[in-house]
């Protein structure tokens, strides 16, 4: 079928024109090497340079103007835009030149002389786009002290009803002995000791040490190995561990064993949040950082069914030697930090495994994998510890996200 059944209306970025005379053309691109006085030459062909396209668009009628505007302005837009060939279809074209010609012959009407250069077709990448973390009614370390905290308070109320000598100095000591614990908690953490004025409230107590890691974590500096310093923090935290493990008080003993967990929880909960805005860590990193806030909750439960509550002294309070709530909130606790770093996880593309084949830097292969330079800076960080990563040498494994 000749072309003149099949001709496409011509447009360029969605502006219509009629047309007539159309010329395309493509150039060798050829390398001379050619010795003085030589008659012939080493010619070396580097392929093919841009097609070029050059057309003559006639545009006609009283309201050829708006038209004629209209078309100016698609043609010295910035960028590459669609342009419909008549012959072959659409193709990603940049205007080179053009020139408006006005002439007695055409009246309320005028020509438009272009010149376009084929350009590289657009490549669409589809980014994985983060979704938020699954909400709890309860966040992890919330959950982790909720148990001991309200038998602490309970048993401090029952202090108060009680008149004899020993709950009176029981009573007594107890803030005494929070606020001790409390100097050395903050010191080997290495914050400032903030006044807590309630020490007889537990909520706020215990609440004020674990947002101290809230701001330890915010403050970490995402230099070159920021996994070493979630490691640093986590074994400061560890340095603490039962606080209160020689307290004779079994509910504020209790509140010591599982307060590194509920820290250690709350750091990587801040982690989290973090990484949703900007990640800086790894997959295997977040896994590790899973693992270690899982094994101190896992601590937490050995040590309470190993310490053996048992009540003596009838002029205390009675206390609750039933564990089993604690150690099923301990247990909701990890599953649900589980849940958040799975999600967290699996909110990015998948890993791939990609052999360099010639000698290159991140921002060549971040250019070659997914045709955009600043991915450079990400592929750095999936793989971080490279000996030279300014000179990436051929059969290196390098791992980057499959989009």
């Amino acid at each position: 079928m000749a072309w003149q059944h099949t001709l496409y209306d011509a447009s360029f970025r969605g502006i219509a024109f009629d047309y007539f005379g159309i010329d395309d053309s493509r150039a060798k691109s050829l390398a001379t090497h050619q010795a003085p006085y030589a008659d012939d030459a080493v010619i070396i062909d580097m392929g093919n340079n841009p097609k070029q396209i050059s057309m003559t668009a006639l545009l006609s009628g009283d309201d050829y103007e708006p038209t004629l505007d209209a078309l100016i302005d698609a043609l010295e837009a910035q960028g590459s835009g669609e342009l419909v060939h008549p012959v072959f279809g659409t193709v990603n074209a940049v205007c080179a030149s053009h020139s408006v010609k006005h002439d007695s012959d055409i009246v309320d009407g005028c020509t438009v002389e272009m010149q376009f250069i084929i350009a590289k077709p657009k490549r669409h990448t589809q980014y994985f786009k983060p979704e938020p973390m699954p909400t709890a009614t309860q966040q992890a370390d919330n959950l982790i002290l909720s148990k001991p905290t309200q038998e602490m308070a309970e048993y401090q109320e029952q202090l108060d009803t009680m008149s004899n000598e020993v709950a009176v100095a029981q009573a007594r000591s107890i803030p005494e002995q929070i606020r001790f614990n409390l100097r050395d908690i903050r010191m080997t953490l290495g914050t400032n000791l903030v006044r807590i004025d309630n020490l007889l409230s537990p909520p706020d107590w215990l609440g004020s040490i674990v947002s101290d890691v809230d701001s330890i974590v915010k403050m970490l500096p995402l230099g070159y190995d920021p996994m070493a310093n979630w490691r640093r923090l986590f074994n400061q935290i560890k340095r603490i561990g039962n606080v209160f493990d020689s307290n004779d008080v079994a509910p504020l003993r209790r509140v010591g064993q599982v307060l590194p967990a509920a820290m250690i929880s709350r750091g990587l909960l801040t982690v989290l949040e973090a990484e949703q805005r900007s990640p800086t860590l790894t997959p295997i990193d977040l896994v590790a950082i899973t693992d270690e806030a899982r094994a101190s909750i896992q601590a937490a439960i050995d040590t309470i069914r190993n310490d053996e509550v048992i009540q003596n002294d009838h002029n205390l309070p009675i206390i609750n030697i039933d564990i089993t709530p604690v150690i099923a909130d301990l247990k909701k606790a990890a599953a649900q930090l589980q849940t958040l770093v799975d999600a967290v996880i699996n909110s990015r593309p998948p890993l791939i495994t990609q052999t360099i084949s010639v000698p290159s830097t991140w921002r060549l292969i971040a250019h070659q994998l997914y045709g955009d330079h600043n991915r450079a800076t990400e592929l750095s960080r999936l793989n971080r510890g490279l000996v030279d990563a300014s000179n990436i040498m051929p059969g290196t494994q390098v791992v980057a996200y499959a989009i």
